[in-house]
C-alpha cells in the first residue's frame, strides 16, 4: 500500500528507524530511541502537529492494523512499513509562530474574543460534565471533583509566579500538574501544554517574559519524564512553542480578534482533540493568555 505525506512537523527528521511506539484508529507513534520524543502518523482529518506527518488516508483507514515494535525506516523521502510505503517528497512542512501573535488582552476586541472563547469552552464542559472546567479552575473552593480541586490550586499558583516571572515557584506548581489524572495524556498534562501555549503568544518584547518562558519550558521538559511518553512528547514541542494546528488556530483567532462565526467553529474544534484533552488543553490556554495582561478579563 502507498500513501502521500499532506504535512511534516518541523522537528521530523527526514531519515530515521524507529519501531512502533503504539497505535490507534487515527494516530500511530514511532519512537526512535528511548529518550527522543516520539514522532506521530496521523489520518487526514487529523491536526498537524510538530512532531507528525499527516497523510493523505482513504475513508476507513486505521493504523491499529500495524504492531507495535515492527521496525520503520525513513530515506530519500520514503517511510517504509512492512505493508505500506509514505511518500514524504512534496509535503508541507508545519510549523507554528506563537510569539508573532502577540497576544494583547488589553485590547477590547481581543478580550471579547478570549472572553468569548472562555464562555463557549465552560458551556461545553458543563455539557460533558468533565472532571476539570475552566470556570472552576479560576475560583478558590468552587471544585466539583477532587482532580479539579488539585489542578486549580497548583494553576492559580502558576498564574501568579507567571506575574511576576518566577521561574522557581512556577516550577513548583508545575511539579504538582504533571502527571495529574488518568489517560495517556493527563489532565494536568494537557493543562501545562495549553498554558505554555498561551504564554508564547504573550511573550512579546518584554525583557524578563523569555528568560522566564525559557527557563519554565527547561522545567516542564524535565518534569516530563515522569509522565507518559505520549504526553512527555507534546510537553518537550509547546516548551519550545510548537504546539498542533487546532490550538495554534484557536490561539490566532483570539489574538486577532476574529468574529464569532470563525471562531467557535476554531474552538469546537481544538475542544475536540481526544476524550477532554482539547478541553484541558484549551483551558490552559485561555488562562495563559491572561497571565501578562494589566486588566484581567476573567
Amino acid at each position: 500500500m502507498h500513501l502521500q505525506a499532506v504535512s511534516i512537523g518541523q522537528a521530523v527528521p527526514l531519515a530515521f528507524t524507529a519501531t512502533v511506539h503504539s497505535t490507534f484508529r487515527s494516530a500511530l507513534n514511532l519512537r526512535l530511541t528511548d529518550d527522543d520524543p516520539l514522532l506521530t502518523l496521523v489520518t487526514a482529518d487529523e491536526a498537524d502537529l510538530p512532531q507528525g506527518i499527516r497523510l493523505d488516508t482513504p475513508t476507513g483507514f486505521s493504523f491499529e492494523r500495524f504492531q507495535p515494535g515492527e521496525v520503520v525506516i525513513c530515506r530519500a523521502n520514503l517511510l517504509r512499513f512492512v505493508s505500506l510505503t509514505i511518500d514524504l517528497s512534496g509535503a508541507s512542512r508545519w510549523r507554528c509562530d506563537l510569539p508573532s501573535l502577540h497576544a494583547d488582552l488589553d485590547q477590547a476586541p481581543v478580550a471579547a474574543a478570549w472572553r468569548l472563547a472562555w464562555e463557549g469552552l465552560n458551556r461545553h464542559q458543563r455539557e460533558a460534565r468533565t472532571a476539570i472546567r475552566a470556570e472552576e479552575l479560576w475560583i478558590e473552593g468552587k471544585a466539583s471533583s477532587d482532580l479539579s480541586r488539585r489542578a486549580g490550586a497548583a494553576l492559580r499558583r502558576l498564574w501568579a509566579a507567571t506575574r511576576q516571572c518566577d521561574a522557581r515557584a512556577a516550577s513548583s506548581a508545575a511539579r504538582a500538574l504533571i502527571g495529574l489524572g488518568p489517560g495517556l495524556t493527563p489532565s494536568g498534562d494537557d493543562l501545562i501544554l495549553g498554558y505554555l501555549t498561551g504564554l508564547w503568544c504573550a511573550v512579546q518584547s518584554e525583557p524578563q517574559r523569555l528568560p522566564f518562558l525559557s527557563q519554565f519550558g527547561e522545567t516542564v521538559t524535565s518534569l516530563a519524564r515522569h509522565t507518559t511518553s505520549i504526553s512527555r512528547t507534546y510537553l518537550f514541542h509547546a516548551a519550545h512553542g510548537q504546539v498542533s494546528s487546532r490550538l495554534e488556530h484557536l490561539a490566532r483567532a483570539i489574538c486577532r480578534a476574529t468574529p464569532p462565526a470563525r471562531l467557535l467553529p476554531l474552538l469546537e474544534a481544538a475542544a475536540r482533540m481526544g476524550h477532554s484533552s482539547g478541553m484541558d488543553a484549551t483551558s490552559g490556554l485561555l488562562l495563559g493568555l491572561t497571565a501578562w495582561s494589566h486588566s484581567l478579563v476573567i
